[in-house]
């Protein structure tokens, strides 16, 4: 993987940073002016001042924050879209996707709507994380590479993840549903 320059950003794309030593990566979109639109989860984190540049202080939930915040000190990469099954093989997990994308400004307004209505869902590491909101920006579908890589190599995983996604969120719709009735 190689890192991208801040000055090489454009509205809309899908970059993440390594976190623990590349155990894991953080997603993000960016939507310009060295701000990004990310997930959350539960933070270690949260006696610190908000940020002086965009007043962030780390929480769980859909946020907008500066590159700086959303960076935390580590490096920077591009996610890519559309590449071939072949590239997919030998490409890191939580990299990169076969999928077609949305157009750049479309990814923005979904961003930017998911992050008004707070409309996500709750944070979940395993199946509704940070991988999971950025791709759902990008092309419609929540996925996340580098949880179907815990549940086995490549399609395997992938076919896994989506089982248990689909549960999930039939579950969590269900207690939804039953907590918002009279």
């Amino acid at each position: 993987m190689k890192t991208v320059r801040i000055a090489d950003l454009r509205p809309g794309d899908h970059i993440f940073s390594d976190r623990k030593s590349r155990l894991y990566f953080h997603h993000g979109i960016y939507v310009g002016d060295q701000m990004v639109i990310h997930l959350m989860g539960p933070s270690k984190t949260y006696n610190l001042r908000p940020c002086e540049r965009c007043g962030f202080k780390p929480q769980a939930g859909i946020f907008i924050t500066c590159l700086d915040c959303f960076l935390n000190g580590h490096s920077l990469y591009r996610y890519e879209y559309d590449i071939s099954y072949l590239r997919l093989a030998f490409k890191r997990s939580g990299s990169c996707s076969t999928w077609d994308c949305r157009p750049a400004n479309e990814v923005v307004e979904t961003a930017y709507r998911l992050l008004e209505d707070k409309s996500f869902g709750s944070y979940n590491f395993f199946l509704n994380n940070c991988e999971d909101f950025a791709v759902h920006c990008k092309t419609g579908m929540a996925m996340s590479n580098q949880t179907a890589r815990l549940f086995a190599f490549k399609l395997v995983g992938a076919v896994g993840y989506h089982a248990t996604k689909v549960i999930y969120e039939a579950l969590t719709t269900k207690d939804q549903l039953r907590t918002h009735q009279p």
